[in-house]
């Protein structure tokens, strides 16, 4: 069987607002709601407060150009550690043969774009019936020294290798909106994006109020395009939501976002 591949999103596990303040609640809620899995399951999670401030800080993404950022590197590693080892111990409360594995042990990053990643042994994890746990990290880059390697650009690769049977984004809005729900604006949800439609819709598409150094919801749009040209189905739902998370892996499509192939 294909793996289905789910990434929840740092804005629903953490407080971005508050640096390394993770939502423990919820992330034993969408632990619980994983379990609907039938079949291999890929999780990915995102940096939210624990990665992002440390990131920005020392201008991760930007490339090394001074020893200072050595520091910068290690800590955000090392935050976004805790907040996988905190994701990985709820998906065991819940019952799943979770294991943990740091993307910049395996990764091969040249100018911010992963080039490869060694998945014999997370293949082999999906065969015995683990559920491999990746997150967005620092990483070695050929080009630049280091740069930020996102969890968006990762769940779209590991796609692509894994064949997924689908990908499912939790995020803290109902999906991609005509505007910003958050600051209070009129918006209306986008049921489906496509290839065709995706640059008219782009350019509406507001940056996030919380600064993320991995882009927001229009690079997270940005990185899933590449999946419909490879029949791979996207869905972007509300992960904040009790049930839905659920309901998504269930099936239902009716819910948030979907980003398909077509006109």
């Amino acid at each position: 069987m294909n793996p289905l591949i789910v990434k929840l999103g740092g804005s629903v596990i953490t407080d971005k607002a508050k640096e390394f303040s993770m939502k423990r609640g919820e992330i034993e809620r969408l632990a619980k709601e994983l379990t609907s899995v039938d079949g291999p399951l890929v999780v990915v999670h995102g940096g939210g407060s624990f990665g992002h401030p440390l990131a920005s800080e020392y201008e991760i993404d930007s490339g090394y150009k001074d020893d200072l950022q050595l520091m910068g590197f290690t800590l955000t590693h090392h935050a976004m550690q805790k907040l996988n080892f905190e994701v990985v111990d709820s998906l065991h409360g819940a019952n799943l043969l979770a294991v943990s594995i740091q993307p910049s042990a395996c990764t091969i990053v040249r100018n911010g774009r992963i080039i490869s990643i060694e998945l014999e042994p997370l293949r082999k994890l999906l065969d015995l019936g683990f559920v491999p746990v990746l997150h967005g990290d620092s990483v070695p880059d050929l080009d630049k020294g280091m740069s930020i390697l996102s969890g968006d650009q990762l769940v779209v690769f590991l796609a692509r290798e894994l064949k997924a049977d689908s990908v499912i984004l939790g995020v803290d809005t109902d999906g991609v909106c005509t505007g910003d729900p958050k600051q209070g604006e009129k918006v209306e949800l986008i049921p489906k994006i496509t290839p065709k439609s995706w640059p008219r819709i782009a350019d509406s598409l507001t940056p996030s109020p919380v600064f993320d150094v991995t882009g927001g919801m229009r690079r997270k749009v940005e990185e899933l395009m590449k999946l419909p040209e490879i029949g791979i189905e996207a869905q972007i739902v509300n992960a904040s939501k009790p049930k839905i998370l659920e309901k998504a892996i269930n099936g239902d499509k009716s819910l948030g976002t979907r980003i398909v192939e077509g006109s």
